[in-house]
């Protein structure tokens, strides 16, 4: 059955949104001025800086969410995995398994899920202007943030890096003149105690500025892991327990940030903002369930591997992290470092150490010409361990350690001429960086087809590009946007396979083959954008679209043989859209929508199918040609003073339009297949009340609801690790008293406890995993602000 692209219901979708966008100048003829009241229970206005200038959101003829920190902390968001549920056909989980610790964002079907330095991020993350080139460790928390903007589409000729399906760009509250502060306590359940605060000092008046935030946050792990041969005697699998049953736990946190910025204003046309960040994790590993096992080697005979599978509401795991004693076999005699060998025991830990310095400029040179630097340095290092078979036979586990070194710098140049009819900027970004990827792995030990090393590759890539953008009002009404860029890259992926027991050597496995090989990768890419926008009123705009985006190739980061160590090439969108943005009746009434269609080329696919030496496979591969078509709508309603509502819903469809050679050596891929972590149908909706107390005090409940239609994460669409649809709730009451400078909030997150799975994999060793969802949560906050 062919459920990738309903033509009928693209149609309809496309032909209700073009109604709504023609009927919306009608509309806004009807409405009467705004009434002095209307601002108070109208939309607020949000800066957005999308197009290198600050912007109205509604004036910015772009697809793109905004939200305030306010609203964020209203909502019960935390880390920026929380603001994927605010914004329409923008998916983004937390990785489990062999990816813990990166982010999996998504954005109308394009993102990355492999954490691997290898591959570029599909979308984009910043933080102040400041572009992370890694998926891995940035599942930023939200600290003391004043907004974060969503980019849907690609942004080929805007945000820093070329990001070929959106970017996600947080921005810090700064510095302010004046003195002040909060501090933050907060306590919930598996022992949760969170403490945050912040402190905003003027040091010399008009001119230099500082504010200092920090937050520190500790969760005891809420999934168990047990010895199954412990629980059931007699069932022939050995128990390494003390008698207590249990292995440990997963999913506790322990983690600390700060950020310390500095804000200096030379004079009223100069202004440096200098920001160092620094964290610190030693948490828990992402909590795993077995959903399916086909792999018995390494299992005893008369022991099903299946009975390894937990069920699905039970949040445990029979993991223990363990790889055997083993001796190899028989094919290994005789070659230096074979032998037999200890067991291994790994810590089931995940760690973080971040530091980030950072430096905005801008000057002023007249009132018609700007300019805007911005430079970075980052550091980061962290490990993981992977128990991926999830049963006691050790069938394959894996450490890993990883280092990342970048470096950053941006200029902008922007003007205006003719009467500032025309504004332009022009510039250059400079992106440098070198990856590390150590650790260990222990694939199917002491059988025929086992395969082990030691890894210490290194990742060094560059790349420069050059932009120009151009808005020209040509009348009151009509606004014409073009922007083009040029980016050129260089990666390098350098391997070593050496053997774990003696560092010194190769692997006398068939990896050692690689060991001390080079992959390269160098191209280069030109991407524009075309935009034509009209304002029918003051309160209704719509636009047209062309735009194109680019993802650089590279090397495949996981050869597990010699014949698997293959380049990829990049990937290319071009991508259709119309939108249009509406405040109506006085601003009570906030609609934002668009329609989009998406042609991708060499679209990007993990290959899982074995090769001629290897049962064990992972090349990316440019599989072919498709296309995303889609539909966003967000609405946001101030009916009467105190009440909000906001909601958004999208569609999207994605469809095959060409297979290629290598698109066809991947196992069940047809031209029906749906693309990963791609969820037809998503929406949400919030409602907050704000009940004036009098002397008491506001009381503010809020309820949130978010629906996610089910999904695959892999282009097998392997039924075993379907994501089925789900629908969360939050809860929020929070009270604050007449000064507001004392709040008080209960926060209660998954409202009804629904068990779901946040992200899956199939891996080719035969096993397939969950990453299970947090159970329904609580937690009790006071902040007293000075």
């Amino acid at each position: 059955m062919r459920i990738s692209t309903p033509k009928s219901r693209v149609l309809a979708t496309s032909a209700l949104a073009s109604l709504l966008v023609a009927a919306l100048p009608a509309a806004a003829q009807e409405q009467t001025a705004s009434d002095a009241g209307s601002q108070r229970s109208g939309n607020d206005t949000i800066v957005v800086t999308a197009q290198f200038r600050e912007q109205n959101l509604q004036d910015t003829p772009l697809a793109i969410t905004a939200v305030t920190g306010e609203m964020l902390e209203s909502k019960g968001a935390t880390t920026v995995l929380d603001v994927a549920t605010t914004a329409p056909n923008v998916t983004m989980r937390k990785a489990g398994g062999a990816n813990g610790g990166a982010a999996q964002v998504f954005v109308r079907g394009v993102g990355q899920s492999d954490a691997s330095f290898a591959f570029e991020p599909g979308v984009g993350m910043y933080i102040d202007d400041v572009y992370y080139g890694t998926v891995f460790g940035s599942i930023f928390d939200l600290l003391d943030l004043d907004r974060v903007e969503v980019l849907r589409g690609p942004q080929g000729t805007l945000a820093g890096k070329n990001s070929i399906g959106g970017a996600v760009k947080l921005f810090s509250t700064k510095p302010t003149d004046g003195n002040s502060g909060y501090v933050e306590a907060a306590y919930g359940s598996f022992d949760l105690l969170d403490l945050k605060g912040m402190a905003n000092f003027t040091l010399v008046p008009d001119k230099l500025m500082v504010r200092v935030s920090g937050m520190s946050k500790q969760v005891d792990g809420w999934f168990q892991r047990y010895d199954y041969g412990c629980l059931n005697p007699g069932s022939g699998v050995p128990s390494a327990s003390d008698g207590d049953c249990s292995n440990g736990t997963e999913g506790g946190r322990n983690y600390q940030a700060g950020r310390l910025a500095l804000r200096f204003t030379p004079n009223e046309d100069m202004e440096f903002n200098l920001v160092g960040m620094v964290s610190s994790e030693n948490s828990e590993v992402s909590p795993q369930v077995l959903l399916d096992i086909t792999q018995t080697a390494n299992i005893p005979a008369g022991i099903d591997p299946k009975i390894f599978i937990t069920p699905r509401n039970g949040r445990y795991s029979y993991a223990n992290y363990t790889n055997p004693a083993f001796t190899d076999p028989a094919r290994y005699n005789g070659v230096p470092g074979a032998g037999s060998h200890p067991t291994t025991v790994l810590e089931p830990e995940f760690r973080l150490r971040a530091q980030i310095l950072s430096n905005t400029f801008d000057w002023k040179f007249s009132d018609s010409m700007s300019l805007k630097s911005i430079t970075s340095y980052q550091h980061y290092r962290g490990s993981n361990a992977t128990d991926i078979d999830l049963t006691p036979f050790g069938l394959n586990t894996v450490s890993q350690r990883y280092e990342y070194d970048q470096f950053t710098q941006e200029l902008r140049f922007n003007g205006t001429a003719l009467n500032e009819l025309l504004e332009y900027t022009v510039g250059g970004f400079y992106f440098r960086s070198t990856g590390k990827f150590q650790g260990t792995n222990y694939l199917l030990p002491g059988t025929a087809r086992q395969n082990l090393y030691a890894q210490d590759d290194r990742i060094p890539s560059e790349s420069k590009s050059v932009f120009a953008h151009v808005t020209a009002y040509l009348t009151d009404s009509l606004t014409l946007i073009g922007g083009i860029r040029y980016t050129a890259d260089e990666k390098k992926y350098e391997f070593r396979r050496r053997n774990p027991y003696d560092p010194s050597m190769p692997s006398y496995t068939q990896a050692g083959q690689i060991d001390g090989l080079t992959g390269e990768y160098s191209g280069d890419s030109v991407d524009y954008r075309a935009n034509l926008q009209y304002r029918w009123s003051p309160d209704v705009m719509t636009y047209i679209q062309f735009s194109t985006g680019y993802r650089g190739g590279g090397v495949n980061p996981r050869p597990y043989v010699l014949e698997q160590l293959v380049p990829f090439e990049p990937e290319r969108l071009n991508a259709y859209e119309a939108g249009f943005k509406a405040d109506l009746l006085g601003r009570a009434v906030r609609l934002n929508g668009s329609v989009f269609l998406n042609k991708y080329t060499g679209i990007l696919f993990n290959n899982q199918t074995s090769t001629p030496n290897s049962i064990i496979n992972a090349t990316p591969v440019n599989a072919g040609d498709a296309r995303f078509v889609g539909a966003e709508l967000e609405v946001n309603l101030r009916p009467i003073d105190g009440l909000s509502i906001d909601a958004s819903g999208s569609y999207l469809a994605f469809e095959f339009e060409r297979i290629g050679a290598e698109g066809a050596t991947i196992s069940d891929v047809t031209l029906d297949n749906r693309a990963p972590f791609a969820p037809e149908w998503k929406g949400n909706i919030g409602i907050q009340y704000e009940i004036d107390a009098g002397d008491f005090g506001f009381i503010t409940p809020r309820f949130d609801l978010a629906y996610t239609s089910s999904f695959f994460p892999q282009i097998d669409n392997d039924p075993r690790a379907e994501i089925d649809g789900y629908a969360l709730a939050n809860a929020r009451i929070g009270w604050e008293n007449v000064d507001g400078d004392l709040q008080v909030a209960l926060l209660v997150t998954n409202l009804f406890d629904e068990d779901y799975l946040v992200s899956a994999l199939r891996y080719p060793l035969g096993v397939v995993s969950g990453t299970p969802s947090t159970p329904r949560e609580w937690k009790v906050s006071v902040r007293k602000r000075f």
